[in-house]
């Protein structure tokens, strides 16, 4: 990600750049908020979450290290979501008014930022899928499919079964509930970190990646 190649960036922006430590549970900013930067995750992961007119808070996405945190707020004046550290996690700030200046004159930065924002877009598509279906089961297969890597019908997990809950718009005890029965019924094998489609789902998976 282009923030992170210094070489590549003007020296006013790499002056002007700033790290930051998050604990896990630190916020890095609340939606409303007046935007002030764009933040990078030099190590760590931090989960984006927007709050309903009800109080409740609706997780939309996860950042992981390497990636890019607000780059939605470029051209707004507040946060539009809220930003909390799922673990203990190290971001770079860049002052928005610099990054916008430097996305101007550099036609080349800002294709690789677009490209970003495209990523970011398709993530949220799939979360929205995901969301989508109606039954919990359905979720549960779904997700394991689509995030496994191409050819595999196995998928690694680097965060815990609750925050993949969250994602899923489960509640912990419905997901955990399913996924048990998933198994018993041979459609998903589970080890510590990771989650396999067998029987029929893997079968199909299978078949799939071989056409």
């Amino acid at each position: 990600m282009f923030l992170f190649r210094t070489r590549d960036l003007p020296e006013q922006l790499t002056a002007e750049a700033r790290s930051h430590d998050l604990d896990r549970g630190d916020t890095l900013y609340r939606q409303g908020e007046p935007v002030e930067a764009v933040f990078a995750v030099e190590y760590g992961r931090l989960q984006l979450c927007t709050s309903t007119s009800e109080g409740r808070q609706v997780p939309l996405y996860t950042v992981r290290t390497g990636e890019c945190v607000a780059e939605a707020a470029l051209f707004a004046q507040n946060y539009c979501s809220d930003v909390v550290a799922e673990i203990r996690s190290r971001v770079r700030s860049f002052p928005i008014n610099t990054l916008r200046d430097t996305l101007r004159k550099r036609p080349d930065l800002a294709a690789e930022f677009m490209a970003l924002q495209a990523t970011r877009c398709n993530t949220l598509r799939i979360s929205l899928e995901l969301r989508s279906l109606r039954s919990a089961r359905s979720r549960i297969l779904r997700f394991i499919e689509i995030s496994a890597p191409q050819g595999s019908d196995t998928v690694t997990l680097d965060r815990s079964l609750k925050n993949v809950a969250d994602d899923l718009g489960l509640t912990h005890e419905v997901f955990y509930r399913t996924l048990k029965g998933l198994i018993a019924e041979g459609l998903v094998k589970r080890t510590k970190n990771t989650l396999e489609l067998t029987g029929a789902y893997g079968r199909r998976l299978a078949a799939g990646n071989a056409g």
